[in-house]
């Protein structure tokens, strides 16, 4: 890399797909040769953690640096907003040209002005489909199973015009280093793929589903009732594997588009210069647990374990996949680092750069995840559906059965996970021994010390975590000057945008 000038950034986020389903991680049959490349020439993470299990908030954090509770990105509608700190208005602000193509589900619209320079959408005018092949009533209807699809299928053409128009914008860029999201809507369900990925993957080989516990026994009320809802116990042993073999062929397109982004960068001769991310926003149920696309309130790895490859210019690619627990949110706090920017905010990720640089070999001892809502916090549910609507099954719950939506906090160690409801059954598992975490062993009297141990970490992360008081003091009379982390925020937009100096 260039000493005289800061690195470019390209993050490549998908939707919904989980870390044991990239190749890297360890999955033999699912083909993502350009993670994989990345993940070698840098880092892959195989135990990284979102911060809730469904997209907007998981966003927010993961831009913000704040959990979930923090400031209360913890529903569909609650999106970064003006006087709150964003990752990609910060790299504007810092002299970067910012370029954001693809879905949104982080920024609220008034704020992607001061975010970014280009936002691109669409599929550039090109004509798409997005019919299902079942009619409401059918039994296949909320299982999200579309199977093969055109070559204009709304979602993948998406995903193709904002991987082109990155690929042109590295072609021809600005003069100052750039920081480019590049967003795709796959894998994300309907599970629909167009050829030739619809028919790569024999469904005689891909893995079958993780089997729930019979009557979904020690699992919170919401999966069994999704479970019905979804007529997922109707579906058939083949319907399942078209399921992984359809949402593979997903995976497998979508690492494609990252694979021309990288070939572009390489071409421009820009890789060296340049800082690359894959990684997703939370994974998907994929018939496991009898199940399909994700729950807002549980905490299943498949939902919350996500792939998540680095390359920093100048350091040296690790050893092999890491083992080590990270979660999303520490993504800000290494790119602005490795970048040279300085934040004005609290936030609580951790940066990378210590494990990227050799320096260090352990990150966290815990990583945690929340999700669901008060029962009397109608603002936070999302609109009552009816049943033709695909996501019925799921979000209409929010309305009719509001402590089974009810709040719910996880914290995982490399060996436990301890997940605490407010209105249903606590969850323990022993991931070492039940690594699907079917068993669910909260009422093991053996285990008091592990519970202690797991709750404790969650009182204190609680504590440590439960509000962020902003930099920028108020002054208390005419006299009295800006401590200096005062001045430090004030030279954010987001602070500008409430103060009046």
């Amino acid at each position: 890399m260039r000493s005289d000038r800061r690195p470019n950034v390209v993050l490549f986020v998908a939707d919904q797909w989980r870390a044991k389903d990239a190749g890297y991680w360890g999955n033999p049959l699912v083909e993502t040769p350009h993670i994989d490349r990345l993940a070698a020439d840098g880092a892959g993470f195989r135990r990284c953690f979102v911060q809730n299990p469904v997209s907007t908030p998981s966003r927010a954090s993961m831009a913000s640096g704040w959990y979930c509770h923090v400031n209360g990105h913890r529903t569909m509608h609650h999106m970064l907003r003006q006087h709150e700190p964003n990752m990609l208005r910060y790299f504007k602000e810092a002299g970067y040209h910012v370029w954001w193509g693809g879905k949104n589900d982080m920024i609220a619209e008034e704020v992607i002005p001061a975010s970014c320079h280009d936002r691109v959408g669409g599929t550039g005018g090109r004509r798409t489909v997005n019919e299902s092949p079942w009619k409401p009533g059918h039994r296949l209807y909320h299982t999200f199973l579309w199977g093969e699809v055109p070559e204009n299928y709304g979602m993948s053409l998406s995903d193709d015009y904002a991987a082109e128009q990155a690929v042109e914008f590295i072609k021809h860029p600005p003069a100052e280093p750039y920081f480019m999201l590049v967003n795709q809507s796959y894998p994300h369900p309907p599970y629909a793929v167009p050829e030739p990925y619809f028919s790569m993957y024999d469904r005689s080989r891909v893995p079958p589903p993780i089997r729930p516990p019979e009557g979904f026994a020690g699992k919170p009320k919401i999966l069994r009732m999704v479970h019905e809802r979804m007529r997922m116990n109707e579906i058939t042993e083949d319907e399942l594997r078209e399921m992984v073999a359809v949402y593979y062929g997903m995976i497998t397109k979508t690492d494609r588009n990252l694979g021309s982004i990288v070939e572009a960068l390489r071409e421009r001769g820009v890789w060296e210069d340049t800082i690359v991310v894959a990684t997703s926003d939370h994974g998907d149920f994929c018939g496991d647990y009898l199940l399909a696309e994700k729950m807002q309130n549980t905490f299943e790895d498949v939902l919350t374990n996500i792939p998540f490859a680095i390359r920093v210019p100048g350091c040296e690619p690790l050893p092999g996949p890491s083992e080590s627990l990270v979660e999303l949110i520490d993504l800000l706090p290494t790119l602005t680092e490795a970048c040279g920017i300085e934040l004005g905010h609290t936030q609580f990720g951790r940066s990378l750069l210590p494990m990227l640089r050799g320096e260090a070999k352990d990150h966290r001892q815990y990583v945690f995840s929340e999700g669901g809502a008060l029962a009397a916090e109608a603002h936070t549910h999302e609109k009552p559906y009816a049943p033709e609507n695909l996501y019925w099954a799921r979000v209409a719950l929010q309305t009719t059965e509001r402590e089974a939506h009810g709040k719910a906090v996880m914290v995982r160690s490399e060996n436990w996970k301890y997940v605490c409801r407010l209105y249903d059954t606590d969850e323990l598992y022993d991931l070492d021994n039940d690594p699907d975490e079917v068993h669910n062993l909260i009422d093991d009297p053996s285990l008091a010390d592990v519970r202690q141990e797991l709750t404790a970490a969650m009182t204190t992360w609680f504590i440590e975590t439960g509000d962020q008081v902003p930099w920028r003091w108020d002054l208390r009379h005419p006299r009295e000057d800006h401590p200096p982390w005062s001045e430090t925020a004030a030279r954010h937009g987001f602070v500008k945008d409430v103060t009046d100096d």
